[in-house]
């Protein structure tokens, strides 16, 4: 099983980057552009796991002690940049999600899993690049987005994720969702 541990995005977000997808698809064919009911933000990425390691995972998560937290939806970019662009993002303010991802990833570490190598850039992907890079008309009519604001909400849960690769693109299928509870001393 193909796995990933991620944030769900409410309906009203959804529907935001639908719009700006919509927007800028008909502008290039040098992007292949997350299917809007497939957005949201990934913390980690299990990648193949064997269906005998699922119930350590669960136990991981049921475990997570967390405080519920805000993310406000705002601006688009590019990674790495707009020189040489291969992904185009929506981004994000949420001043604990990164914490939450390092607390995620220090607890599948334990479970055998790599420790992530880079750090935690809170993003939503909206597209990747078909070969090596997106056409600079791309970025030049998604400048518009910059300062775009998607809207806020808040995250009391994060879920567990199968990714099934299919030639259209993946389908993800969430196993279980885990309640984020404060601990009594605040974070």
């Amino acid at each position: 099983m193909r796995l990933f541990i991620a944030v769900d995005l409410p309906d009203e977000i959804r529907k935001g980057l639908k719009e700006v997808q919509r927007d800028l698809r008909s502008l290039t064919e040098t992007a292949r552009w997350v299917a809007p009911e497939s957005i949201h933000v990934t913390l980690k990425f299990l990648g193949e796991v064997p269906t005998k390691r699922v119930d350590s995972i669960h136990e991981a998560l049921n475990g997570l002690s967390w405080k519920p937290f805000t993310i406000k939806v705002q601006g688009i970019g590019f990674f790495p940049g707009t020189r040489s662009p291969r992904v185009i993002w929506a981004g994000m303010e949420a001043p604990t999600m990164s914490g939450l991802a390092i607390e995620l990833d220090a607890r599948m570490e334990r479970l055998g899993f790599e420790k992530e190598r880079r750090e935690f850039r809170p993003h939503i992907t909206l597209a990747r690049a078909r070969d090596n890079r997106m056409d600079s008309s791309l970025v030049k009519a998604a400048a518009k987005y910059a300062e775009h604001q998607f809207g806020s909400f808040k995250v009391d849960r994060v879920s567990l994720f199968q990714s099934t690769l299919k030639p259209p693109g993946p389908v993800y299928n969430k196993l279980k969702e885990y309640l984020l509870k404060p601990r009594s001393s605040a974070r």
